[in-house]
């Protein structure tokens, strides 16, 4: 499938500059409430001698985006870098574009997920054409993002299973807040995740109102009160999310994305009315890793996670209120023969 080019929306990463700066970076784009980026002695895994081995080769930097699965994946690689490879790991949190500046100018050595659906042009100019970041294949789960009610509303209202069903006022009107009036209300998490749900509502005509909840953590807010509640509710989701183990939630069909709407997004001319495509993830590394750190990188290469190991460690953090270091390292420590295929 050809993948859609990702634009910002609403806002924009302050970090988001030529001439990045790892030092200022630190200072400026921190994010504490997944990732841990702080700079941590080397930690205990996997039993016996504690103690990192020596030689690991020079320290790297990895990216985390800001959503708790991207945290996941680069504090297990920290974990096991550290205290199998002996390479001290610096996480850097920092706005998914703003990866791309820092990996092509070397600055940040690797990202762990990549929606390939929102980086179709940064392939192109920095794999591609300029050779300055490196694909390392693939991290293992198939990412979607989509419209997601309740599964309870579909049973209630079979109508809504797809789009076609919010062109009915009435039903759509299930959905209504005292923020969305008379009509329904359409619920989108962090603005700055990249969207298409805005002009999806508008070019198809839905009696929908487009509400930014504010963050990830509001979106499953929203998702447990609805269902305590037992009220239908309408929002952006995604799989691979640890929510999805949880609650019993059903994706709207949207109409397929087309070639149209490929070119709309590209051009960013507000056309867009498909579904969101699937997404395989993968992980990029700057050109320099693998002379700069040549274990780290075949590493980095092996490590994968299945989507039922990343929903896993995602929920230590999210739902059980670890940080995602502590997170990590436990599952680190649970899961010694999967690791032991990423290191040999």
């Amino acid at each position: 499938m050809t993948s859609i080019p990702r634009r910002k929306v609403r806002r924009r990463s302050t970090c988001i500059a030529a001439g990045l700066v790892v030092a200022g970076l630190l200072a400026s784009c921190g994010d504490d409430s997944t990732s841990d980026s702080t700079a941590d002695p080397a930690p205990a895994a996997t039993g016996g001698d504690t103690t990192p081995p020596a030689g690991g080769g020079e320290g790297i930097v990895l990216a985390v985006n800001p959503w708790t699965g991207s945290a996941v994946n680069a504090n297990v690689a920290k974990v096991i870098l550290e205290a199998q490879l002996g390479t001290a790991v610096t996480l850097l949190d920092i706005d998914e574009n703003a990866t791309w500046v820092g990996m092509d100018a070397g600055d940040i050595d690797a990202v762990l997920e990549v929606w390939p659906s929102g980086h179709a042009a940064d392939y192109d100019t920095y794999v591609t054409t300029k050779k300055s970041v490196v694909d390392i294949g693939l991290l293992g789960p198939s990412a979607k993002i989509g419209w997601y009610v309740p599964t309870f509303v579909v049973d209630e209202h079979p109508e809504l299973a797809t789009w076609e069903g919010f062109k009915d006022p009435a039903l759509a009107g299930l959905f209504a807040t005292a923020e969305s009036g008379d009509l329904g209300q359409f619920l989108m998490g962090d603005p700055s995740y990249v969207t298409y749900d805005e002009q999806i509502i508008a070019n198809l005509e839905l009696p929908l109102k487009y509400v930014v909840a504010g963050s990830e953590a509001s979106l499953l807010t929203a998702i447990d009160q609805a269902v305590a509640d037992n009220k239908p509710v309408l929002m952006q989701f995604w799989k691979p999310h640890w929510k999805q183990l949880e609650v019993a939630l059903t994706e709207v069909t949207l109409p397929a994305v087309t070639d149209e709407c490929i070119a709309s997004a590209g051009v960013a001319d507000g056309g867009y009315a498909c579904d969101y495509p699937v997404d395989e993830l993968y992980k990029a590394a700057s050109a320099g890793l693998q002379a700069k750190n040549a274990a780290a990188f075949a590493f980095l290469s092996k490590f994968q996670l299945t989507t039922e190991q990343q929903s896993e460690i995602a929920g230590y953090v999210d739902r059980d209120g670890m940080t995602a270091l502590d997170a990590a390292k436990k599952w680190v420590d649970a899961n010694a023969d999967i690791v032991a295929t990423w290191l040999s």
